[in-house]
């Protein structure tokens, strides 16, 4: 299959915050939730997708400072701020409605505070105990710890350990966060076409071009320029021959490569000198331009559009809008093509983008 240009990006979607430090259930007695009633109690763990329902009106903050109080009494949404357990302080707000917008304003403070969410749990789903046998159970509405940056109404997946009495779930014992990499694709629309980029290969002995006045004739923000001083060994050299091989124009030696002066370009004497264990990589200039530049490099074409992507992939939704996306390949405006991406995701939320290339649709 060809992918045309395959683009790597890190498109942040969603704050990752609260899936890098995941929050444990270690803080249950001032959280809300209650232990299990008498009768025969199982232990299992589940992998399983919460649903955020609403927020308490309640923040808690892990042992402010007294400048922090200040600055937290201080928020005209807050009636209260008192120590609930050895070192936790709850803060009481005026209305729920307002928590996750005075969570941002704590958090612009550098004030560190995570919420009571009140979530969803499927209404059945299955659970492994510590022999390794399963059971299926009834999940209910029940209460988790956790950083208020999400709205609420979306699915977030947790890793939980649960008590049960076999049927019902009666208490969440500790919970994370996860997120997870997909393959996902779906429908777009070329809805705008940029100018073209041509990306040169510079050959190594060529590689002190004049980028000052190319970027003088097509605009320094048109013109990127990697350039590679140095030379890799294939295969690696040995530490006695580093030694040996540490030539004049040589700036620095390892067993993988060396690094060269950048005015040094005889290609000819370093393949002599390094007696043929050498490789010289070709340095990259990128050109954005309305037609190919008269440069004698080879030289790919790539072609930037501007698509319209669909929330929905696959069940997942992806709050991008519109985005500029670089192909190989050639579209009209407003043809419909593919767009397949490797994503982050947890719950039914696409988080961030790694991978990404346009196909024709077949």
């Amino acid at each position: 299959m060809d992918k045309g240009l395959i683009v790597k990006i890190a498109v942040v979607i969603l704050a990752l915050l609260f899936l890098i430090e995941p929050l444990s259930m270690s803080v249950q007695n001032w959280s809300g939730n209650t232990g299990p009633e008498e009768g025969t109690i199982y232990t299992g763990t589940a992998n399983v997708n919460v649903t955020i329902y609403s927020y308490g009106a309640f923040l808690y903050a892990f042992a402010p400072s007294e400048f922090q109080k200040t600055q937290i009494l201080e928020n005209p949404e807050v009636l209260d701020i008192e120590e609930v357990d050895d070192g936790v302080y709850r803060i009481t707000l005026r209305d729920s409605a307002k928590t996750q917008a005075v969570y941002n304003e704590f958090k612009e403070l550098e004030i560190s505070t995570i919420a009571v969410g009140q979530i969803g749990l499927p209404d059945e789903y299955e659970i492994m105990l510590a022999d390794g046998s399963r059971m299926q159970i009834h999940g209910g509405y029940h209460q988790l710890t956790m950083e208020p940056v999400l709205e609420t109404g979306r699915k977030v997946s947790y890793l939980l350990s649960v008590e049960t009495d076999g049927t019902n779930t009666y208490n969440i014992l500790d919970a994370k966060m996860y997120y997870s990499n997909v393959e996902l694709s779906g429908e777009c629309t070329i809805v705008g076409a940029n100018a073209s980029a041509y990306i040169f290969a510079v050959p190594w002995e060529n590689r002190s071009i004049d980028v000052d006045s190319l970027k003088g004739e097509y605009g320094e923000e048109n013109v990127a320029y990697l350039r590679k001083d140095y030379v890799v060994f294939e295969p690696a050299l040995s530490p006695g021959e580093t030694m040996f091989l540490k030539k004049e124009y040589v700036t620095y030696i390892s067993q993988e490569s060396a690094s060269v002066l950048g005015n040094f370009t005889n290609r000819t004497l370093a393949e002599g000198d390094f007696m043929g264990k050498a490789t010289f990589p070709d340095s990259v200039l990128q050109i954005t331009a309305g037609e190919a530049p008269n440069l004698t490099y080879e030289y790919e074409q790539v072609n930037t559009y501007t698509v319209s992507l669909p929330t929905d992939f696959d069940g997942y939704s992806l709050e991008a809008g519109e985005m500029e996306l670089p192909s190989g390949l050639h579209f009209e405006l407003n043809e419909t093509a593919e767009v397949i991406f490797n994503a982050t995701v947890t719950g039914d939320m696409v988080l961030g983008i790694m991978e990404i290339y346009l196909e024709k649709e077949v």
